[in-house]
């Protein structure tokens, strides 16, 4: 067990974390904005050494980064598991999309994928999570 550590722990381009524990695992997805793949995901057993082990957008149906403009496309994704399943809900923010645009929830049964089409939920504001009760 390390004794120290150096912040940030995921150094580089990683925004928004979202982490969830599943037994001894520990699994994180961070916002991509306009880049594709969308959401990286990583793995750790210690919360300090993170490895990369895919992404849950990575595929064109999954995800429409079209005209996307700088600072827009995939903001704040929640990770989440239960009973087996693991959710991730996001939001693809694009102006100028005419289809693939809002909240967006895709499941796996395993985080390095292959992750679901999405499914499309009609919710205001741009963080999922403050909408979600909990």
């Amino acid at each position: 067990m390390a004794t120290s550590y150096f912040n940030p722990v995921l150094p580089g381009f990683h925004p928004d974390p979202s982490v969830c524990r599943v037994g001894n695992d520990y699994y994180m997805a961070v916002s991509s904005f306009e880049y594709f793949p969308g959401v990286p995901l990583f793995h750790s057993r210690d919360l300090i050494h993170w490895r990369p082990i895919g992404h849950a957008l990575t595929r064109p149906s999954q995800l429409n980064l079209e005209r996307c403009p700088p600072s827009s496309g995939v903001w704040a994704p929640t990770l989440r598991f239960y009973e087996g399943l693991f959710y991730l809900v996001t939001t693809n923010y694009n102006p100028n999309a005419t289809h693939g645009a809002g909240k967006l929830l895709v499941t796996a049964e395993d985080p390095a994928g292959p992750w679901s089409d999405p499914v499309w939920i009609d919710q205001p504001g741009i963080d999922p999570y403050m909408h979600s009760g909990r």
